[in-house]
C-alpha cells in the first residue's frame, strides 16, 4: 500500500508541475491537455486541485497563474523549451514521401462523415501518409497481404496509391465506407476489397492466417481492444508477422496501458515501436454530435468556464507489435458484447458515453 500511495503522489506531482509549466503563458484547458502528460481524469483532477489551492485562475475561459502560482513555478525551476522539430511537427516522419498525398486528399474529400455509432473518428490525411511511410520504413508494405480492420482514416485507400502492397483486405461494419472504399478501389484499380464485419463475430474462416500485417485502431476499453486484437491477430500468419494500432494517453491510463501490454505478450507479440501523439484527430472534423456532449466537455466546462474546444487535443500513439512464436488470440469465437466494447470509467471522448 505504501508503495502504491508514494507512486500515486509522484506521479500527481508530474503532472501538477506539467501543468504549471506550460502555464508560463495563458492557454485554454484545451491546449493544456495537449501538453500534458497524462489521463483526462487525472489532469481534471490536478487541475481542479490547483485551482482550489490558488495556484491557477480561469478567467473567460482561459487558465492563468497566480502570483502565488508563478511562485511556486519559480522554486521548482520549471521552464518552457520548444523541444519539437516544426516540418515534421515531432513525428519524425516526412509527411508526403511517396508524392500521393494530393491525391489522397482528394480521394477523401467526399468521405463519409464520422458517425457516434461506431465510435468513428479519423486522423488528418498528412497523418495518415506519415503512417504509411512508417509502415514502410519497417518493411511491413512492399508486396505484403494486410488486414484493415474498420478503416474509417480510409487508410486501405491511401496504400493502394503508392501501389506497394500485394493486397489489402479491409473489414468493415460501416456499409457506407464499405461502398465508399470499394467503389474508389474500383475507379483507381487498387488491390483493396472492403466486406462487412462485426468484431464480435469471428474472422470469417477465409481470411484466418493469410495476412502479413494488420491494421487497426481499436476502442480503448479493456475488452474491446482485446476483441478488436484478438480477431487482428486471428488473420496473421505467424511468426515474424506484425501489427499497427493506435492507443491514447487520454482515455488509457497507465494502469490500463500496463494490462494492454500483458495481454500482448500473452498472445506472443511484442513492442517494436512506439511514436507518441503520432496520430492527430482534427476536432473540427470529428464532432458528430455537438461537442458539448462529450464527457470531458461538460468537465472541463464546470470547472473552468471554457465553451469551446479549440485545440487538436485528441492523439494517439502508434504501437507497432510483431509475432515471436505462434500467434495466439485471446478471444475466439462470438461474443455477447454491447457498451463495454466502447464505454468504461475513462471514456471521455467517445460520443456513447453520453448515450447510455
Amino acid at each position: 500500500m505504501w508503495i502504491w500511495c508514494e507512486w500515486r503522489e509522484v506521479w500527481n506531482l508530474r503532472t501538477k508541475k506539467q501543468i504549471l509549466r506550460y502555464l508560463k503563458k495563458e492557454r485554454s484547458p484545451w491546449e493544456l491537455i495537449n501538453l500534458v502528460d497524462s489521463d483526462l481524469n487525472e489532469f481534471v483532477e490536478r487541475l481542479k486541485e490547483l485551482l482550489e489551492e490558488g495556484l491557477v485562475e480561469s478567467i473567460n475561459g482561459k487558465l492563468y497563474l497566480t502570483s502565488k502560482g508563478e511562485e511556486e513555478r519559480d522554486r521548482l525551476n520549471l521552464r518552457v523549451y520548444n523541444t519539437r522539430c516544426d516540418r515534421c511537427e515531432g513525428r519524425g516522419i516526412v509527411k508526403d514521401p511517396f508524392g500521393v498525398l494530393d491525391e489522397y486528399k482528394k480521394i477523401t474529400s467526399n468521405r463519409p462523415r464520422p458517425t457516434a455509432e461506431y465510435d468513428q473518428g479519423y486522423i488528418k490525411e498528412e497523418d495518415v501518409m506519415r503512417r504509411i511511410a512508417f509502415i514502410y520504413e519497417r518493411g511491413d508494405l512492399e508486396n505484403n497481404e494486410i488486414i484493415v480492420i474498420g478503416d474509417d482514416d480510409l487508410i486501405s485507400l491511401g496504400m493502394g496509391l503508392t501501389e506497394l502492397p500485394k493486397k489489402i483486405e479491409v473489414l468493415e461494419i460501416d456499409n457506407r465506407l464499405i461502398e465508399y472504399i470499394n467503389r474508389v478501389a474500383q475507379e483507381y484499380g487498387f488491390s483493396v476489397h472492403a466486406r462487412r464485419f462485426d468484431v464480435r463475430e469471428d474472422l470469417p474462416e477465409d481470411l484466418f492466417k493469410k495476412f502479413d500485417v494488420f491494421i487497426t485502431d481499436p476502442v480503448e476499453t479493456i475488452e474491446g481492444i482485446t476483441l478488436f486484437l484478438s480477431r487482428a491477430a486471428s488473420g496473421l500468419k505467424g511468426k515474424g508477422s506484425s501489427g499497427y494500432f493506435g492507443l491514447t494517453h487520454l482515455e488509457a491510463s497507465l494502469t490500463k496501458w500496463r494490462e494492454i501490454e500483458k495481454r500482448l505478450l500473452e498472445m506472443n507479440f511484442v513492442i517494436t515501436d512506439m511514436l507518441r501523439d503520432f496520430n492527430v484527430y482534427p476536432m473540427k472534423d470529428n464532432l458528430e454530435i455537438a461537442e458539448k456532449d462529450y464527457l470531458i466537455y461538460r468537465r472541463i466546462y464546470e470547472l473552468t468556464g471554457s465553451e469551446r474546444i479549440d485545440t487538436d487535443f485528441y492523439r494517439s500513439t502508434l504501437i507497432r507489435i510483431e509475432a515471436i512464436d505462434e500467434v495466439r488470440p485471446i478471444v475466439s469465437g462470438k461474443v455477447e458484447l454491447k457498451d463495454e466494447i466502447y464505454v468504461d470509467d475513462e471514456s471521455l471522448v467517445t460520443a456513447k458515453a453520453t448515450r447510455r
